[in-house]
């Protein structure tokens, strides 16, 4: 094979960097959620790794985000879980724990967000972001977006409020 043939294969099979946004919620008439519950599940496509996953989440939107449901005061956690040996997910990373004001756009320090930052991810295994509170007040949008360097869109599952 020749230099440019090389070259063209080489664009070809090239990765670009890809990003998904939407938005997940807390469903609290579906799920008790002063324990850890899953809101997002990244799942690569068959026989598809993905390289440099990163995941983006916005606690602090108005009207309908996470803080402006809350009461002063209330918490948030956040936990990225990966599974590890294709079957049992284990904690990968556990965010800082968010004071929630109730006010959106005023969470102390300007934390409203957190980034996890996956790396690769090969297509046996999957992540998910669980979310926990200290008292349930009602449903809430937590809007992300999913930035990859791999040829085929994973699986995401969000949740959807009911």
């Amino acid at each position: 094979m020749g230099y440019q043939e090389k070259r063209n294969r080489i664009a070809l099979e090239r990765d670009d960097l890809k990003d998904l946004t939407g938005v997940t919620d807390i469903d609290i008439s579906a799920a008790v959620y002063t324990g850890y519950i899953a809101i997002l599940t990244i799942v690569p496509a068959t026989n598809e790794d993905l390289k440099d996953l990163v995941i983006d989440l916005d606690f602090d939107t108005a009207t309908t985000g996470v803080n402006e449901v809350a009461t002063n005061a209330d918490t948030l956690d956040c936990l990225l879980q990966v599974k590890a040996d294709g079957t049992n997910y284990v904690g990968m990373e556990a965010m800082t724990q968010i004071i929630l004001t109730g006010t959106a756009g005023s969470i102390v320090n300007g934390i409203g967000g957190h980034r996890f930052k996956v790396g690769a991810l090969d297509s046996a295994n999957a992540v998910k972001v669980l979310v926990k509170l200290s008292a349930e007040r009602a449903d809430a949008e937590i809007p992300y977006r999913i930035t990859y360097i791999g040829k085929t869109a994973p699986t995401v599952t969000a949740i959807a409020a009911g």
